[in-house]
């Protein structure tokens, strides 16, 4: 597990990357300079379907110099069960999850070989870079839609809420979840911010925007 100060995350050979919403062209030039040669990125879109975003996205990897862009789209859970599609993701250096609705990226990816793919590559030394969604899947819950359940993610951040797009109204509907979850803390990224943790430890903020950390009543207790 890797640990700096209060935060621990899930440990691995590569970064781990959440990035609070599609801006910070600075937060993908980051990202690429962190890769290792050889090997393809992967876009994974699953919380959405969106052909013209996806098409940007490759535009911008290959106008920047970084690896082939492979596109993995992820209708259902049937295609993240699909050997193919796990492959990718394994054979992956880089690896992004696109934004959208988070619920639908948890339903899809829940318990199958393309989430288990996916933590392989990052164990193996892959970037992962969740963006919006993709970032808020990392922690132990999340907020759901309209801010008033708290759905289970991946847990890749042990007892964590990451909030992405982080917004006064989302500040506030964090603080209500924290009531409900006093041993649990909060993550809020804003646009163009990103929060990267590295292989030994390392946290970095890229990006312009800002990052918020709020604790629960109750966090210290937990410790």
């Amino acid at each position: 597990m890797g640990q700096r100060g209060p935060l621990r995350w899930r440990s691995g050979q590569g970064w781990l990357v959440l990035c609070g919403g599609e801006g910070d062209e600075a937060v993908h030039h980051a990202v690429l300079a962190r890769c290792a040669p050889g090997g393809p990125a992967v876009l994974v879109m699953a919380a959405a379907e969106d052909s013209d975003r996806a098409r940007d996205y490759e535009r911008r990897y290959r106008a920047w110099g970084g690896p082939p862009l492979r596109v993995l789209t992820l209708r259902s859970r049937e295609d993240a069960f699909q050997t193919a599609h796990a492959r990718w993701l394994l054979e992956a250096r880089l690896v992004l999850i696109a934004d959208g609705e988070v619920r639908r990226l948890l339903e899809i990816f829940f318990d199958t070989p393309a989430l288990q793919a996916l933590l392989t590559a990052y164990h193996s030394g892959a970037v992962v870079l969740g963006i919006g969604a993709g970032a808020e899947a990392m922690g132990t819950w999340v907020l759901g839609r309209g801010f008033e359940e708290a759905l289970g993610a991946w847990g890749w951040l042990p007892g964590a809420f990451v909030v992405s797009h982080y917004t006064p109204e989302a500040a506030r509907a964090l603080q209500a979840a924290l009531h409900r979850h006093p041993f649990a803390y909060g993550i809020g990224l804003a646009e163009g911010s990103a929060l990267a943790l590295g292989p030994q430890d390392q946290i970095e903020r890229w990006g312009q925007g800002e990052i918020t950390v709020v604790f629960g009543a109750r966090w210290l207790d937990a410790r």
